[in-house]
C-alpha cells in the first residue's frame, strides 16, 4: 500500500461526509417547505403525464406512413394509455399525497420506453430519445438530489448493459453521449433544484418575519387582520368565539420593574398561549401592548369557557421570581353564527375583557355575541 492510498481514501470519506450532510440539510429545507414542494411536483406530474399521453398519439398518426413505426404501435398504445391513467389518478385527492412516487414511475416509463426504442426497436441506430429522457428527468420536478442522481444512474447502467449486449455496434457512442447528457443534466438539474428550494425558504422566512411577534413568537396584528379578511371572504372555518386577553396591571409592572421585565412576562405568556396553540384547536394573536386575541374553533359555549379558564388558570402558574403574572380574559362566542365582520366581535371580546377587569381582574367574562346589540349579554363569568 502507497502512502497516497489513506490520503486517497481520507478524501473520499470527506467527499462521502459533505454529500451526507448536504443531503441532510436539503431534506431539513424540503420539509419545511413541502407545500410549496408539494404543489410544484403535483402541476409538474399532471404535465407531464397528459403531454406524455399526448405525444404517443403522434407516432400512431405516422404509422400509415412508416414501417418502423408500425412496429412499435402496441408500445406507443401501452405508453399512452399509462400516461392518461397516471393523469386521472394523480388528480385524486386521496393519492396526491404520493404526487413524488407518481413521478418516479413515469420517469421510469419514459426510460423504459427510451430504451425500448434504442436497443430492441431500432438497434441499428443511435439513441435519441434517450438523450432527451437524461436531458429532461433531473430538471423536471423537485426531490433529494441524491436520490435524483442515483435514479438516473440506475437507468443509465441499465441502458448501457443492454446496449453492449443487443446493439455492441453503437453501444460505446451511445453510453458515452448517454454519460455526457446525464452528467449535465443532473449538474444544472441539481443547481436548479437547490436555487427553488432555497427561494421558497426564502420567501417562508419572510413571510414568518412579516406576520410573527418578534418578542412572543405568537402571529402579529397583521396575520390576525389578513386572518380575518380570509374568513369574511372565503369558505374558510369559522371560529365559534374570539377571546381578548389582557395582562393585569401590565402598565405598573412595567414602570416598577423595567422594561426588560415586562419584556420578560410578555415572553413567559407567548409560551403558555403558544403551549395551548399545540395542544388545542385555538390561534393566538399579539393585538398590541399587553393585549392578546385567540380565535378558537369548533368548540361549544362550555367548551370555550372551560379553554379561557385553562389559560387563566396556566398564566397564573408563571412565575418570575416572586411575582406572577395574571391575565384577565373576555370571551364573545359566536358559535355558529354568520360574522360578516370579525372586528365586531373582537371589539364585543374587548368589552367582555373590560368587564372582567372591573369584577377584580384574574377572572374569565364570556358574553355571547350578537351583530344586532352594541354590547353582548353577560353569559357567566368565573369568581
Amino acid at each position: 500500500m502507497t502512502e497516497e492510498d489513506p490520503a486517497k481514501r481520507k478524501s473520499l470519506q470527506k467527499l462521502f461526509r459533505r454529500l451526507l450532510s448536504r443531503d441532510k440539510y436539503f431534506i431539513r429545507l424540503a420539509a419545511a417547505n413541502s407545500p410549496e414542494i408539494k404543489k410544484y411536483n403535483e402541476k409538474t406530474l399532471s404535465t407531464l403525464s397528459l403531454l406524455g399521453g399526448l405525444l404517443m398519439l403522434l407516432p400512431l398518426l405516422a404509422v400509415p406512413f412508416s414501417e418502423t413505426k408500425r412496429a412499435a404501435v402496441p408500445v406507443y398504445i401501452v405508453i399512452g394509455i399509462l400516461s392518461f391513467l397516471l393523469y386521472l389518478v394523480c388528480r385524486w385527492d386521496k393519492v396526491r399525497k404520493y404526487t413524488i412516487i407518481g413521478i418516479y414511475a413515469f420517469c421510469s416509463i419514459f426510460f423504459a420506453f427510451a430504451i425500448y426504442l434504442s436497443v430492441i426497436h431500432t438497434p441499428n441506430m443511435r439513441a435519441t430519445v434517450l438523450l432527451v429522457a437524461f436531458c429532461m428527468v433531473p430538471i423536471s420536478f423537485i426531490d433529494r438530489p441524491l436520490r435524483m442522481n442515483a435514479f438516473v444512474a440506475f437507468w443509465l447502467i441499465i441502458h448501457s448493459l443492454l446496449a453492449f449486449k443487443l446493439k455492441p455496434q453503437y453501444a460505446l457512442d451511445d453510453s458515452i453521449n448517454s454519460i455526457s447528457f446525464a452528467l449535465l443534466s443532473c449538474f444544472v438539474g441539481n443547481r436548479m433544484i437547490w436555487t427553488r428550494v432555497k427561494s421558497y425558504e426564502t420567501r417562508r422566512l419572510l413571510t414568518i418575519q412579516m406576520e410573527t411577534d418578534v418578542l412572543t413568537g405568537l402571529n402579529n396584528r397583521r396575520k390576525l387582520f389578513e386572518t380575518m379578511v380570509a374568513l369574511e371572504t372565503t369558505n374558510a372555518e369559522k371560529p365559534s368565539g374570539v377571546l381578548m386577553i389582557d395582562i393585569d396591571h401590565f402598565k405598573e409592572f412595567n414602570d416598577n420593574y423595567g422594561h426588560a421585565a415586562g419584556d420578560k412576562c410578555l415572553r413567559e405568556c407567548g409560551q403558555v398561549f403558544a403551549d395551548f396553540s399545540a395542544a388545542y384547536d385555538i390561534s393566538f394573536y399579539r393585538y398590541g401592548g399587553e393585549e392578546f386575541v385567540a380565535m378558537a374553533y369548533g368548540y361549544d359555549q362550555e367548551q370555550l369557557f372551560s379553554l379561557a379558564e385553562k389559560i387563566r388558570a396556566a398564566v397564573e402558574k408563571v412565575k418570575m421570581g416572586e411575582l406572577n403574572p395574571t391575565i384577565s380574559i373576555g370571551v364573545a362566542f359566536s358559535g355558529n353564527r354568520e360574522v360578516r365582520n370579525y372586528e365586531n366581535v373582537i371589539d364585543q371580546a374587548d368589552k367582555a375583557a373590560y368587564k372582567a377587569k372591573h369584577l377584580g381582574r384574574n377572572k374569565v367574562y364570556l358574553s355571547q355575541y350578537d351583530p344586532d346589540l352594541s354590547a353582548a349579554p353577560q353569559v357567566r363569568h368565573s369568581h
